[in-house]
């Protein structure tokens, strides 16, 4: 797959220029100086470059054009590369769709598009391929070779990535940067990367086109490889506010969280995550589970490696009782045998590795960190020769943490050409565990998705007739929601003998498709308790309304059953990016105070919707660890059901269910 494009034989660089610092001297500079095959430089002012034939359009045979010219004339040479057959094209030329020129785009996407040219760009940095020495970009750098694919809206990252890597010796396979993605995306790359040698893929990217697809290929490719990707634009601050709870609270990023969830993406949050993520993965195996040993030589670090596991949800593995004896026969007496293992402040290399030799075959122990401070009699690289060499015969994930600066930098760089990824904080190899154990979570976990029974009919007559709360009744009911016994009467009288029908206590809230939150302008009254209360409930509330919500349509005011048991949220947004996103949260007026909440991305299979709940602050409420115990299955049950009403009806934006009540079932 896009073999022309990672692969050619023969490339020709349009807009080659001969005046160094011009972007088409740099691209054909690093072309000339590496790659394999066959650069041609176009430009027909110049009659060599660097000692190489210039030519005034693109030579036959070409396999691969990279496109350095004004972007008012990138169309013409697109049409140049149609006429000479050419299979793939790098536009790196700005002023397309970021500039507000998307017909310039669209009229290159099209000569694209019908002479079947692979198109990357416009507006990139360039592809760099460390296979074929491949450098057709603009950077001043080629990475080392490795085993990680990297891919990045903005080619600033891009550059970013590559100094951290070159100073770090972190290798790379392919290196591209995608720009306005007129054709090739996320999703192209996701599936060639997925079918190749890589081992690792990282990619930074602004914003999804096709989240439906990107969620599939996604989801194909994290079985098979991890996949690690930072998004920006993480804050909704300059988007308009939401009407309901569940729009107001499911902005843009938290849709790209859900997703990245069902699909099995490592989200890092910045670009020293990415890379810090990348080369752990790259490096070790994946941890069988999430049991910690941790050796140090200073009970400090040791300390804070500690709370940090326990605060990551990891466990502190206890060792066993072999691990025991050997090393309560091969440490000092000051040295007590607990996890974690202080070797005391003049421990050698000798004690490092006794200490790794033991741990390392402990069945009981999943991942092993390693902490070193640089004390007087320390020996720093003789130190991590022996964890390299040790390394080498255990099959668990061994992450250094050599602290300082200066004095411990030649042992980091031994470790680092060893593969034992070193961190400058506990907490970031901490951190890295966790997800390198959610990621083995996820390739564990098989997506069951239930089959949810509805009356279609029901439901489709329901929204064609959909005018207030009844209307609204009749489409849950379809989906065998289980409500709240309501009448909606429109005079008091009526809510008196509605109020005996449903059974006090009862709840009074104004029915209308025009106000949102209720509770602001006093139109919902609860605990009412006999026949006056209702009365006066009843003429409070439309009185508000005429005073707060003039406008509004209102069909009446619901008379509700009054229910007790844990309030709990439920909400839908159909989102730009991924389609019907569902939402699950504490309920009540605890969703605005504390915006607790979890999303996932519809359809919601079974182990999903246990993960949205997991993944609240408040969990501990809904699992009783906190007082009463609550059956959580009903929660799970109308996640999965609102997830599947959402996707059989488009037609439906936002759906705000505030509170439903937990307590033999949901209601």
């Amino acid at each position: 797959m896009l073999e022309n494009l990672f692969h050619p034989d023969r490339i020709a660089v349009v807009g080659a220029s001969r005046h160094k610092g011009k972007t088409g001297h740099e691209i054909f500079d690093n072309l000339n100086h590496s790659f394999e095959g066959v650069v041609h430089p176009v430009n027909p002012k110049a009659d060599e470059i660097e000692g190489r034939k210039a030519y005034s359009e693109i030579p036959e045979e070409t396999d691969l054009a990279v496109i350095s010219v004004p972007g008012k004339i990138v169309p013409d040479v697109m049409m140049q590369c149609a006429e000479k057959n050419v299979d793939a094209a790098i536009i790196i030329s700005a002023g397309f769709s970021e500039t507000g020129n998307e017909k310039r785009e669209q009229k290159v996407l099209e000569i694209a598009e019908k002479n079947d040219i692979q198109l990357l760009g416009p507006n990139v940095l360039g592809l760099i391929n460390t296979e074929n020495l491949m450098n057709a970009s603009f950077a001043s750098k080629m990475p080392e070779e490795g085993e990680i694919s990297f891919m990045s809206q903005s080619g600033a990252f891009c550059t970013a990535i590559l100094d951290y890597a070159k100073a770090e010796h972190i290798g790379f396979r392919h290196f591209v940067s995608l720009g306005n993605k007129a054709m090739l995306d996320e999703i192209d790359l996701l599936e060639k990367w997925r079918n190749d040698e890589t081992d690792v893929i990282l990619s930074y990217t602004e914003g999804i086109d096709n989240g439906r697809n990107f969620i599939e290929e996604a989801e194909k490719t994290s079985r098979r490889k991890p996949t690690v990707m930072v998004k920006s634009g993480r804050t909704d601050k300059g988007s308009s506010a939401a009407s309901s709870h569940t729009g107001s609270i499911a902005g843009s990023y938290q849709a790209y969280k859900a997703a990245f969830r069902k699909s099995g993406i490592i989200e890092a949050e910045s670009n020293r995550e990415l890379l810090d993520f990348g080369r752990a993965f790259d490096y070790q195996p994946l941890p069988e589970g999430d049991r910690v040993a941790v050796i140090t030589n200073a009970g400090g670090p040791g300390v804070i490696t500690t709370d940090e596991i326990t605060e990551r949800g990891l466990k502190l593995a206890g060792f066993s009782e072999e691990s025991k004896q050997e090393l309560e026969s091969s440490m000092p007496e000051e040295t007590t045998v607990h996890n974690p293992l202080d070797l005391i402040g003049d421990a050698g290399h000798e004690r490092y590795a006794e200490a790794l030799e033991t741990l390392g075959k402990d069945e009981s122990i999943d991942s092993i960190m390693i902490l070193l401070t640089p004390q007087a009699n320390t020996e720093i690289e003789k130190t991590a020769k022996t964890i390299a060499k040790e390394a080498e015969k255990i099959d668990k994930p061994i992450m250094a943490c050599f602290i300082g600066e200066q004095e411990v930098q030649k042992g980091i760089e031994i470790l680092e050409e060893n593969s034992i990824p070193d961190f400058e904080d506990p907490k970031d190899a901490v951190k890295v565990l966790k997800r390198m154990n959610s990621y083995r979570e996820f390739l564990e976990t098989e997506y069951c998705y239930r089959d949810i029974e509805y009356n279609e009919q029901k439901a489709t007559k329901a929204l064609d007739e959909m005018k207030g709360y009844k209307d609204a009744e009749k489409l849950f009911s379809a989906y065998n929601f289980n409500l709240a016994l309501t009448e909606v009467p429109e005079a008091p009288l009526p809510a008196v003998e509605a109020a005996r029908n449903v059974g006090y206590p009862v709840v009074l809230k104004v029915d209308s498709p025009d106000i949102r939150h209720k509770t602001d302008i006093g139109a919902v009254k609860t605990g009412l308790e006999n026949k006056e209360e209702v009365k006066d409930a009843f003429n409070k509330i439309i009185k508000n309304v005429h005073i707060e919500a003039s406008e509004s349509t209102v069909n009446g005011v619901q008379v509700q059953e009054q229910l007790d048991g844990l309030e709990v949220a439920l909400g839908m947004k159909r989102g730009p990016q991924f389609g019907p996103m569902v939402m699950v949260g504490l309920g009540g007026i605890y969703i605005e105070v504390f915006h607790d909440v979890s999303f996932g991305i519809a359809p919601i299979p079974e182990k999903e919707a246990e993960r949205m709940i997991e993944e609240l602050e408040s969990h501990e409420i809904f699992d009783g660890k906190r007082g009463k115990h609550h059956d959580l299955e009903p929660v799970k049950d109308a996640i999965i059901r609102l997830g599947e009403l959402a996707l059989n009806h488009e037609e439906i934006t936002e759906i705000d269910l505030n509170p439903a009540i937990l307590r033999n079932g949901i209601r």
